[in-house]
C-alpha cells in the first residue's frame, strides 16, 4: 500500500510542477469542447436513429407492394407461357 500511496504522490507532484497554468487551461478548455461535441453527437444520432425508425414502415410497405407486384408478373408471365 505503501509502494501505491509514493508512486500516486510522486506523479502528482511531478504533474503539479511540470504542467503550467496555461497548459491546464488549455486541457480544461480542450476538454469542454470536446465534451459539447460530443454531446451534440449523441443527439445528431438519437435524432437520426428516430428519423430512420419514422420511415421504416412506410419503407417495409413499399417493400411489400414491390414484391407483390413482381410475384404477379411471374404468375402472368407464367400462365402466358404455358398457353404457347
Amino acid at each position: 500500500m505503501d509502494n501505491k500511496i509514493s508512486f500516486i504522490a510522486g506523479w502528482a507532484l511531478t504533474t503539479v510542477t511540470t504542467i503550467s497554468l496555461m497548459g491546464v487551461f488549455r486541457a480544461a478548455l480542450l476538454g469542454l469542447i470536446g465534451g459539447f461535441f460530443g454531446l451534440f453527437g449523441k443527439e445528431v444520432y438519437f435524432y437520426v436513429k428516430a428519423e430512420i425508425k419514422k420511415q421504416l414502415p412506410k419503407a417495409k410497405a413499399w417493400l411489400h407492394i414491390k414484391i407483390e407486384n413482381l410475384k404477379l408478373k411471374l404468375k402472368k408471365r407464367k400462365s402466358n407461357g404455358d398457353k404457347d
